[in-house]
């Protein structure tokens, strides 16, 4: 049975509604969170702009997992500078990046003006007129 231009019916159940909200809630993104429950990933953003109680479930469940998936991701010097985690574990890993990228070998200094003398004349032309400048 279809809806109007062709859609299918979409049955957001309770039931359906309180899976997708665990999913969301466990670090889901809502697109795979509504495609693992067989809905349309427009379905639950519909439903929440219709159901006052729906929308306010979804932003609980939204904060969840966002709180979820930062549990999950791993102790290093991006989580010290992006999410303001000040572990052991985090500032040790940003204090040996940072002391990393502050030393450098003398190899890989480039010293430009080394052994560079002063030009004493000059042959190209220059900009401004297009003939020859004199030598000093």
């Amino acid at each position: 049975m279809t809806r109007g231009r062709g859609r299918p019916i979409t049955k957001f159940t309770a039931e359906t509604r309180q899976r997708f909200l665990d999913q969301v809630a466990a670090g889901a993104r809502l697109a795979d969170a509504a495609q693992n429950v067989g809905v349309h990933h427009n379905v639950p953003h519909r439903t929440a702009r219709t159901d006052p109680a729906f929308a306010e479930a979804l932003a609980t469940a939204k904060a969840r997992g966002r709180a979820a998936r930062q549990d999950e991701r791993p102790h290093d010097e991006s989580r010290y500078n992006h999410q303001a985690c000040r572990c052991d574990t985090c500032r040790a890993a940003a204090t040996t990046a940072r002391t990393a990228r502050r030393t450098t070998d003398d190899s890989q200094v480039l010293d430009l003006d080394a052994n560079r003398e002063p030009p004493t004349s000059c042959s190209a032309p220059c900009p401004s007129s297009g003939t020859a400048r004199a030598a000093a």
